[in-house]
């Protein structure tokens, strides 16, 4: 807010009371300091402000006694202020007396230098036009914020009104000087304590007070981080909201929103308005989340910026870490001036050897973002779909991650797979000695993964066909080295419901498999479907199947990222939303994008602004 003394609030230049007379039509009856505003050119602004108006005059004084005590109450503020007006009344006559539809609202105008701010009134009753229209105006500088002051003109109106109506104190000629004393408390009061108590008349007085007025604080959002720019823990009193007290407890410039809610034990809504609450009175700022892998560019305010002394005195303490040896501001303004989009603060670190100089980065760069000269360089990411691609098909591309053409299962073998367990059934009372004719594996693969349940159903048969093979082959040569590689620790239980999968529905699935296929009982076939498997698994050229396959049963990604991939969610939202770190985003981005990995999304763009 603007402010002449260094006040918070903006000072009141002058204090004026206007009335429409039914002759002169709009004048200024008071005005505190006297002589401020000019009313004409020809005759000076005492002789327009106190000269007495004609007998029918609403306001005229009546008595020269009167007039004359009026012209002693301050001649030296007059003689001493005449020769500086502020502006003259002729130019703003028509906005403080405005026609009837402007009455009963709040009226603000501007000169060359100033503001004016009234309430003008409209009062109808039996005076001598049926209506008496009166303002009371405060002036300000130009440029000052008259926010905090509207209530108090409102109030000041409200209040003469009043009294206007109960006892005409406005419009009797006897009583209406007593206002000059109340322009004069007014404006000193208010000028040196912003508040004042007046009182008028038995029933009414003019009680006010200046607040702040704050405008209404920007949105949280659960990735944003509270930084506190007082020390706000030694402003707790217990009468204060638990939650608040549990939020201002968190805040330390780390935690982001969402974490702050789940360490307070809060509903994050809860969290969301005790936060607003910090920031409409401004006792807290809202920063980005600090990571290695953020960017961050100068503004042009550095220009200017970095030539302040508060600037410079400031930065070195605040960034250099306890022990070390504070770095000059060239020195700082030389590493601020190397950070770029493009570069993440992790290899802006590595290239300048931060660490050797005792900088704490994540103070490093939240210095700049408060002071306004290092702005973050988010990451937007969006899925860009293929144009050659059907419309109905592009969703079920990218909710895959693959792109067209690379499904895993064709759509022959679905409808056989979904016989699995029928069929499985079928075999359990066919001779045994048809168990090594089989198909190869991918099929099968697929179907045991993709629906883990029915492998648990089929345990019986799993353990009959197990046995047979031990019967036909020494267990050491069961063993697949390669697929335990792929299943980890479970591999041997894992192979042994495989085996029993591929037994059971050997059935009615072998006669559509590979041309020339083994078909024997004497235990040749178990050794090819043993290779075969291994095929699958380790260096033919349909071996990715097996990890397809795991991405089928278990998606690389959430099925709620796709709709967020619009451009209008940053990474911190996202990593926010779904409780992951960076590196695990970026995994999901490539299988959204179908990319190759690194910085290859495939179909989905970066966009850092």
């Amino acid at each position: 807010m603007s402010s002449s003394g260094g006040s918070f609030f903006p000072r009141v230049e002058s204090v004026f009371y206007a009335v429409f007379d039914v002759r002169q039509g709009p004048k200024v009856v008071y005005q505190v300091p006297e002589g401020l505003i000019s009313c004409g050119s020809s005759t000076s602004s005492s002789n327009a402000l106190y000269s007495p108006s004609p007998a029918s005059s609403t306001l005229s004084l009546g008595d020269s006694q009167r007039l004359d005590s009026r012209h002693l109450l301050s001649p030296q503020k007059r003689s001493g202020s005449s020769n500086r007006s502020l502006f003259n009344f002729d130019d703003i006559s028509k906005y403080v007396m405005p026609p009837s539809a402007l009455c009963g609202r709040l009226v603000i105008c501007t000169s060359r230098k100033h503001r004016i701010i009234g309430f003008p009134v409209e009062l109808r009753g039996s005076y001598e036009r049926n209506y008496f229209r009166y303002n009371l105006c405060f002036v300000f500088e130009r440029n000052a914020d008259l926010s905090c002051y509207e209530p108090v003109v409102r109030k000041v109106s409200r209040v003469l009104t009043s009294c206007e109506e109960e006892s005409e104190f406005l419009s009797n000629p006897q009583s209406s000087p007593a206002i000059h004393a109340i322009l004069e408390q007014l404006y000193e009061d208010l000028n040196s304590y912003s508040e004042t108590s007046i009182p008028i008349d038995k029933f009414n007085s003019i009680e006010l007070k200046i607040f702040p007025f704050y405008p209404n604080p920007p949105p949280v959002k659960d990735w944003m981080v509270p930084l506190a720019l007082i020390n706000i823990t030694k402003r707790i009193e217990p009468n204060w909201d638990l939650t608040m007290v549990k939020v201002c407890q968190l805040i330390d410039g780390t935690n982001h929103v969402c974490r702050i809610a789940r360490l307070a034990d809060c509903d994050v809504e809860l969290v969301r308005q005790a936060i607003s609450h910090l920031l409409y009175y401004q006792v807290i700022m809202m920063i980005d989340i600090f990571q290695y892998s953020n960017m961050y560019t100068l503004r042009t305010s550095v220009q200017w910026l970095a030539d302040e002394s508060h600037v410079r005195d400031e930065c070195g303490p605040y960034a250099t870490k306890p022990g070390h040896a504070i770095a000059d501001w060239p020195k700082l303004l030389h590493l601020y001036s190397r950070l770029k989009p493009g570069k993440t603060v992790r290899e802006w670190m590595v290239e300048h050897e931060v660490e050797s100089l005792g900088i704490d980065v994540r103070r490093f760069t939240s210095f700049g973002v408060i002071k306004g000269f290092l702005r973050r360089v988010h990451r937007w990411p969006i899925l860009v779909p293929d144009v050659d691609m059907p419309q109905d098909e592009r969703h079920l591309s990218s909710s895959i991650g693959r792109k067209r053409g690379k499904s895993f299962v064709s759509p022959a073998q679905q409808p056989r797979v979904a016989r699995t367990d029928s069929d499985s059934i079928r075999a359990r009372g066919r001779p045994q000695e048809a168990l090594p004719t089989t198909t190869p594996a991918p099929a099968e693969i697929f179907a045991v993964h993709a629906t883990p349940v029915r492998t648990t159903r089929r345990n019986s048969a799993a353990e009959a066909s197990l046995e047979q093979l031990r019967v036909h082959r020494p267990a050491e040569q069961i063993r697949a080295p390669s697929m335990s590689r792929v299943y980890g620790v479970n591999a041997r239980s894992s192979l042994s419901a495989t085996f029993g999968s591929f037994a059971s529905a050997q059935g009615s699935i072998g006669p559509t498999g590979v041309a020339g296929a083994p078909d024997s009982s004497e235990g040749g076939g178990i050794p090819a479907v043993m290779g075969h498997a291994r095929s699958r698994f380790s260096r033919s050229p349909s071996g990715p199947v097996v990890s397809q396959v795991h991405a089928q049963a278990e998606p690389a990604f959430p099925a709620d990222l796709i709709p967020l991939l619009d451009g209008e969610h940053n990474t911190d939202e996202l990593c926010t939303r779904f409780e992951v770190g960076l590196p695990m985003l970026r995994k999901w981005l490539v299988a959204a994008g179908g990319g190759k990995g690194e910085d290859d999304f495939g179909s989905v763009s970066i966009i850092y602004r």
